[in-house]
């Protein structure tokens, strides 16, 4: 896999690199302090729809952390019980 020169891309506090194999793109993003890249093994047409998709992990990603954040918070405060706070920050999508 061809690893496309993007130095020092961040976003967000991430770095994240493009990865050409063949005619299709991949994102790893690495997350302040990590070693291991997450992605969310798709392949794109095309670096910018590869980059595209990366910052939108990212967001999602920070959305996923702050959410469980607020549910921590709350369940310590006993403003939810633990159902609630399971259901609250349980992020798996079903498969099809």
């Amino acid at each position: 896999m061809l690893t496309i020169n993007v130095p020092n891309f961040h976003y967000h506090g991430w770095k994240i690199e493009i990865k050409a194999c063949g005619s299709e793109f991949y994102f790893g993003c690495y997350a302040p302090g990590y070693v291991d890249a997450m992605d969310n093994a798709e392949a794109y047409t095309t670096q910018v729809a590869a980059l595209m998709a990366a910052q939108a992990f990212v967001d999602r990603e920070l959305a996923i952390l702050s959410l469980i954040e607020l549910a921590n918070d709350w369940l310590a405060k006993g403003l939810i019980s633990e159902e609630e706070y399971w259901n609250l920050t349980d992020f798996d999508v079903p498969s099809e």
